[in-house]
């Protein structure tokens, strides 16, 4: 009895396919030759592309942010966000963008679809929008006519310019709105300050501290001199025998009470019993005349002034912060140039980009070559199938 099986081996298959040769070429032939005029009959596309510079990413000079920019410290992630190319390439794949091509072009219609959804998804087929390996941002439209593909294209970029500008000059309307806002809040706190510090010097005489303390320090230095000048001639005119009833020791007695009294305006300032007037007839003037300020008070008062003087210059450094992002936020608000700059606009295409008839015919050749191959070694296996069956039927009526 004979046991031994045959196996395929590779001798086989070559075999196999040298047999099936003239099949695996003819229909590779045959199905080239079709994918080749089934080309013929599609209907030709143009691709249209406009190029333009990356935006660059604008730096805002106000808020909290801008001056954390400015410090030597490492930046805080706090959340990540889109570089101003992946906004402009989602603006540009956008729905509200694609509808609006749909509008003006009549793409319903030129698409010939039934829906808004429809004509969506094949505009969005139709579009690519990417980044070039230069840097560049670029739009490509497919198209039947290669001047509605370049006319589209450069559509999509007045669509992106549009569209900036709008968030734009909201963004700058908002901005303006809210500085207006904190302007009238500033300058009403500005107001009161003045009202402070006028209210003080008005009450103190205090016009220019410095000044009023220089000029009542040398006053007073020179009264004091004088008040020890007499008081050395009073002594000089007792030694000299006259007594201290004598008119001329009387008369310096006088002048030096008098200058002592006003050396003590000059240092406590007016009296309550004074009711703001000196003792001296000739040097009575009203307290609101006064132009010396008290010698122990110029300390505090010096020290009060130059903290409401502080507010008052503060809260007017601000208000000029606040006038010039005003005028800046102004500015944007109702600027109208261009937010994007063309490197190359699209142009009609001269060659089509589809169909690519030479990759079609590959494709189905391969695709063919393969298919033409298999079969002939499925062939080839299934013979040997029933080859091995046969035997094995003739076979068993020997072992009963």
């Amino acid at each position: 009895m004979n046991t031994s099986k045959k196996e395929i081996d590779i001798i086989d298959l070559l075999m196999a396919l040298h047999a099936g040769r003239w099949l695996i070429i003819g229909g590779t032939l045959a199905i080239c030759v079709l994918a080749g005029g089934l080309s013929f009959l599609l209907p030709k596309e143009y691709e249209a592309t406009v190029q333009i510079l990356p935006p660059r990413e604008k730096k805002e000079s106000f808020g909290f942010s801008s001056m954390l920019s400015s410090l030597p410290i490492p930046a805080l992630r706090l959340g990540e966000r889109g570089t101003p190319s992946d906004i402009s390439l989602a603006t540009v794949g956008s729905v509200t963008t694609r509808r609006r091509m749909i509008e003006k072009f009549g793409l319903m219609q030129r698409y010939e679809s039934s829906t808004l959804t429809d004509a969506l998804e094949t505009l969005a087929d139709n579009t690519t929008a990417a980044m070039t390996e230069e840097g560049m941002l670029a739009v490509s439209v497919l198209d039947k006519d290669p001047q509605m593909a370049a006319d589209m294209a450069n559509y999509y970029i007045a669509l992106l310019d549009s569209t900036n500008k709008r968030f734009a000059h909201k963004t700058a309307s908002d901005r303006l709105d809210f500085i207006r806002g904190l302007l009238l809040e500033e300058d009403k706190k500005l107001e009161d300050k003045m009202k402070l510090l006028e209210q003080f010097q008005s009450e103190h005489n205090a016009i220019s501290i410095a000044d009023q303390s220089r000029a009542v320090i040398l006053t007073a230095t020179s009264m004091q001199t004088a008040v020890m000048e007499l008081g050395i001639e009073r002594q000089r005119l007792i030694q000299s025998g006259l007594g201290p009833n004598h008119d001329k020791v009387k008369q310096l007695e006088r002048e030096i009470d008098l200058r002592l009294g006003t050396l003590a305006f000059l240092r406590d300032g007016p009296r309550p019993t004074d009711n703001g007037l000196l003792p001296n007839k000739a040097l009575r003037l009203p307290l609101d005349e006064n132009l010396f300020l008290p010698l122990k008070q110029i300390p505090g008062v010096a020290q009060e002034y130059a903290n409401l003087e502080k507010d008052v210059l503060a809260q007017t450094s601000l208000l000029l912060v606040l006038l010039q992002q005003e005028a800046q936020a102004l500015i944007e608000a109702k600027d109208a140039t261009s937010t994007v700059q063309i490197l190359d606009p699209a142009t009609p295409p001269e060659i089509k980009a589809k169909p690519q008839r030479v990759l079609i015919v590959f494709l189905a050749g391969l695709l063919s070559f393969i298919a033409s191959v298999s079969y002939v070694m499925g062939a080839v296996y299934m013979r040997g199938l029933q080859q091995r069956w046969r035997e094995r039927r003739e076979t068993i009526p020997e072992v009963l």
